[in-house]
């Protein structure tokens, strides 16, 4: 069945570039090899996709899609059926704002012993952080509630501890005064509440008639301020409870409540941020410094801590939007704020004929320095002149100008009242000389700087447009993600898993997009980074690793028909996914080595990298000791 001609090509490939489909399904069951490649790098799949039999390509793609045939790396684990597509960040649709909202204030009132409506002011005033609240809690639990809007609980005050909960809730009823209901005035109205109304009990025990309480809320809940309701007695701080909104208010208004409800929460949660797309009602959240609400992503746990001044967080609502964290323009991690737009700044400075090859123009400034440092032009001629005697007396070899290496004059003017053949004491002239000479040699540094800098940027620059523009040819596998899905499903056995057994194609592109993403803005911070130390060393490094990585995730779906096994392409897919966690946690760590010390036992990253590489590249026997304790994890 593999037997090879001089051509490499097998049986099958003979079968398939001929359109022989019955031939080639009975290779194929009595198995025949599907990788094998002849002489022109071309599998069975290629020649039928070469010879136009879509038919027979779709049929060996999908055999070659879910063989077994190709070994997988000792590394990889060959169980794996997904690609882990865990971040630290995650996506929220409305519903998981309510809930993440929920399953805080439930934990905050449990922990503390509060009801909900308490944790909920309280943690409102504290930017949804627990751990703030928590400190502020333990200084003065009753400052804490009186700043908050809130009564304090009957947990806070130990001479009270034997009245029932209800005499100290922040909810509790008010009780009719003996006297009548019919005395009392709205404050609001300065009408009489009717005797048969129900009271609205506030904690602060302020009465208004239930006519005005509605419409009071309904103009609170219209201008959106309906996350600090307060009570509509002159200089009351008490917040109005949710439960007493509700009740009050139309369902259409309580609806709307609810809505500008969770708005606020996301407003004053500094760790959760709305989408900017156009249209977008998403919202992405951060894991909290202190865990209070959501988990803590494995992934990048230091990441959530702040970050260095000279890198960005680039995040995903789970609608595909991306952007980024800080700024809310386009994803641009590791490259700052700044720095984003100072490059897009300079791109705009610079002519398009600039960006052709400076290797030319930096190479022609090195030589005007060296000439201008270390000769002198011919007076008459101006061809330079190195001089490589002591005599000051220089003749030109091209227009035999005999002229003084010092004053640059005519040599007939030079004499022994001159100083003689080896010294010029023509001071005014001599000093002429010299600035001039300085000066040549300021400019001379200075263009040779500008190409430098020059050549550097285009560098980078043309590094950064070629991820960009992969980027760009890329992103349409989304949609022919899709439809290679479909196309395989029928080649799965089990059609109730056909979903789970091809979403690692698309999987698979959005950690392809993801890379290109992040090594499109690496060579911008790159760029800014400094040259010495051991910062710019490691990070180019990973950058490499990354790419390196991304190049061959590309080459195996970037393509008509897949040729790869399928457990191949999820083990590169969760390559490139951990290669960009390194790289992007290196960076958010500094690019310094992690201190493994025994003190410190709490290991928090580790680099995925080959370190005897590493040491070759740094190639410094000074910075040894990065080798030998990155080496220890």
């Amino acid at each position: 069945m593999g037997l090879l001609r001089k051509d490499k090509n097998t049986g099958l490939h003979y079968a398939a570039s001929s359109g022989l489909k019955r031939c080639v399904e009975f290779l194929v069951n009595n198995g025949a090899p599907l990788f094998i490649e002849n002489v022109d790098n071309e599998t069975p799949c290629d020649c039928a996709e070469r010879a136009g039999f879509s038919d027979i390509a779709l049929y060996l793609e999908s055999k070659m899609v879910f063989s077994n045939d190709m070994a997988v790396d000792e590394n990889e684990d060959a169980a794996i059926v997904s690609i882990d597509l865990q971040e630290e960040y995650s996506g929220l649709k409305a519903q998981d704002l309510q809930e993440a909202k929920d399953q805080l204030l439930v934990e905050t009132s449990d922990m503390l012993r509060v009801p909900l409506f308490t944790a909920e002011a309280l943690l409102r005033n504290h930017e949804w952080s627990r751990e703030m609240l928590l400190e502020a809690w333990m200084r003065d639990a009753i400052v804490c509630c009186e700043k908050s809007g809130v009564n304090p609980p009957s947990s806070v005050f130990e001479d009270l501890m034997a009245q029932s909960s209800e005499d100290s809730d922040t909810l509790r009823s008010v009780t009719p005064r003996h006297h009548g209901q019919s005395d009392i005035l709205c404050d609001i109205c300065a009408n009489y509440i009717p005797s048969d109304e129900t009271a609205v009990p506030m904690s602060c025990e302020h009465r208004f008639c239930r006519a005005c309480w509605e419409g009071y809320l309904n103009v609170k809940i219209q201008e959106g301020e309906a996350h600090n309701i307060t009570c509509p007695a002159y200089d009351c701080i008490k917040l109005v409870p949710v439960e007493l909104i509700e009740e009050i208010v139309s369902r259409d208004m309580a609806r709307r409540y609810l809505q500008f409800d969770i708005q606020a929460f996301v407003d004053s949660n500094p760790n959760i941020k709305w989408c900017p797309s156009p249209g977008c009602i998403r919202a992405v959240k951060l894991p909290d410094m202190d865990g209070a609400s959501g988990v803590m992503s494995p992934v990048q746990p230091s990441i959530a801590s702040k970050l260095p001044g000279d890198t960005s967080r680039s995040v995903d609502c789970g609608s595909g939007h991306y952007f980024c964290w800080d700024c809310l323009g386009e994803a641009h991690a590791p490259a700052s704020c700044e720095n984003w737009s100072k490059w897009f700044q300079k791109i705009s400075e610079i002519c398009p004929e600039a960006l052709c090859d400076t290797s030319g123009a930096v190479e022609t400034s090195a030589n005007i320095l060296w000439l201008v440092t270390n000769a002198k032009p011919c007076p008459n001629c101006k061809s330079p002149i190195q001089k490589n005697e002591g005599c000051n007396h220089m003749k030109c070899s091209k227009c035999k100008h005999d002229f003084c290496w010092v004053c640059l004059e005519q040599w007939k003017k030079h004499s022994s009242a001159t100083g003689g053949y080896f010294r010029c004491n023509r001071y005014d002239v001599s000093k002429k000389v010299d600035e001039q000479t300085e000066v040549q040699k300021t400019e001379a540094e200075q263009k040779h700087m500008a190409n430098k800098e020059m050549h550097k940027f285009v560098h980078y620059y043309t590094r950064f447009k070629n991820h960009d523009n992969s980027f760009k040819l890329e992103e349409p596998l989304l949609t022919t993600a899709k439809e290679k899905m479909l196309i395989l499903a029928n080649a799965v056995s089990d059609p109730a898993t056909a979903d789970i057994e091809t979403k690692f194609i698309e999987d698979a592109v959005h950690q392809l997009l993801k890379a290109r993403r992040v090594l499109k803005c690496s060579y911008v911070y790159g760029y800014y980074i400094e040259e010495v130390g051991i910062r710019k060393p490691i990070f180019e490094f990973m950058q490499t690793e990354l790419e390196e990585a991304t190049e061959n995730l590309s080459q195996m779906i970037n393509r008509p028909y897949l040729r790869t096994p399928r457990n191949k392409i999820i083990g590169q897919a969760q390559l490139v996914t951990r290669k960009r966690h390194d790289l992007i946690g290196a960076i958010a760590r500094g690019l310094v080595p992690v201190d493994l010390s025994p003190g410190n036992s709490r290991k928090k990253y580790s680099f995925d990298v080959d370190f005897s590489q590493l040491e070759i590249l740094l190639g410094n026997t000074a910075l040894m000791w990065i080798e030998v304790r990155m080496r220890s994890t």
